[in-house]
């Protein structure tokens, strides 16, 4: 294993899928209330017209385009991170693509993909630890 750091890019990079990861649970299990609440409204024989406009009223569509939002962030981080550990795997480890692909259980295609994109976030962050690269 390799010595500890006190600022490690990899630890950085997870926390900010963690992070994203907390946004996107709470604001999924907000659009599940809202849900809920047109269930329960429905089944009380509420019409779909009312149901919906209730569902409206009460920030339904606000929160949707929230959960969404905060779903795709969570992906975007997740995405930034893979492709940031596919270029140390290369760059620092001097794995092959091949090598890194069965490791990751990705085709070499993926892996060359994520490698580009981890490059350019990479050298983009100025080769820096922000964006995926070693401080």
């Amino acid at each position: 294993m390799g010595d500890a750091v006190t600022e490690d890019w990899l630890v950085s990079a997870m926390e900010r899928v963690a992070d994203a990861g907390q946004e996107a649970r709470d604001a999924i299990a907000e659009t599940i209330a809202v849900l809920e609440e047109g269930r329960r409204a429905r089944m009380k024989g509420e019409s779909i017209a009312g149901m919906v406009e209730t569902l409206i009223g009460s920030g339904g569509r606000e929160t949707r385009l929230r959960s969404t939002t905060a779903f795709h962030e969570w992906e975007r981080t997740v995405a930034s991170m893979r492709a940031a550990v596919v270029r140390a795997l290369v760059d620092e480890d001097r794995l092959s693509l091949t090598e890194v692909a069965k490791k990751l259980l990705v085709s070499r295609q993926a892996a060359a993909r994520l490698y580009k994109q981890g490059k350019a976030e990479w050298l983009q962050g100025g080769g820096r630890g922000d964006s995926g690269g070693p401080m």
